[in-house]
């Protein structure tokens, strides 16, 4: 097989892994061989780290398509255990909604985290590549789905829904110094959101998955336009 050959095999084959990556609830964005090496922090301070972090951009996520005043709210089970509640609103009806997992500490600062019954919590699949846990946090998550390529996804947290310009900078050096591509990141949107109480977690109703937002609001949003 020759080079052009080669490289038009290897493009369809990411076309087709990013089609169906759209419904695998895990990473969105392919890229080209397995998942790369990245630096997850060496030591972590898991209770430091609990509490809200607000979502400040992401790689494109099915599951957060249409949402808005993304969260995450974490707390301590116990020493290996952690409480998940993601929360946001729906950009189109303005209806709240949650999800809640659990989180097992694997190593430090790289966790398995699920959603769904019977979901395996034996592989990392939420490393933290940084976080000075008062500001930011980078997290990032890599599938391989064959040795030709691989889904990855990244979130940047951080602990206030504005942040400063200099947090943001000190969260990129992170990608940058793992050679993680800031192209595919969207900045999520922080404003005109409920004001949470603490860490309160009042974001509650009916939730909109991709299939419904596709067949219902998306030709509802349409129609009122």
């Amino acid at each position: 097989m020759n080079h052009q050959s080669r490289f038009n095999s290897n493009l369809w084959l990411l076309v087709l892994v990013a089609f169906n990556g759209v419904w695998l609830g895990e990473a969105q964005v392919p890229f080209p061989g397995k998942c790369p090496d990245v630096k997850v922090m060496d030591t972590f301070d898991l209770e430091a780290y609990m509490g809200v972090w607000y979502e400040y951009s992401k790689y494109p996520f099915a599951f957060e398509i249409g949402k808005k005043c993304i969260y995450a709210n974490y707390g301590i089970v116990d020493n290996s255990t952690v409480s998940v509640v993601n929360a946001a609103i729906n950009r189109f009806t303005g209806s709240p909604s949650n999800v809640t997992g659990t989180a097992k500490v694997i190593a430090p600062a790289q966790l398995a985290v699920a959603f769904y019954p019977n979901q395996q919590l034996t592989r990392a699949n939420y490393l933290v590549l940084g976080t000075d846990y008062e500001s930011y946090s980078v997290v990032y998550s890599c599938s391989s789905v064959t040795t030709l390529a691989n889904f990855k996804v990244v979130w940047i947290l951080t602990r206030q829904r504005q942040p400063s310009t200099e947090t943001i900078e000190a969260a990129k050096k992170i990608l940058d110094d793992n050679s993680i591509s800031q192209a595919f990141l969207i900045d999520t949107i922080q404003t005109k959101c409920p004001q949470l109480d603490g860490n309160s977690t009042e974001l509650i109703g009916d939730d909109t998955d991709v299939e419904d937002f596709v067949t219902t609001v998306v030709p509802n949003a349409i129609e009122k336009a």
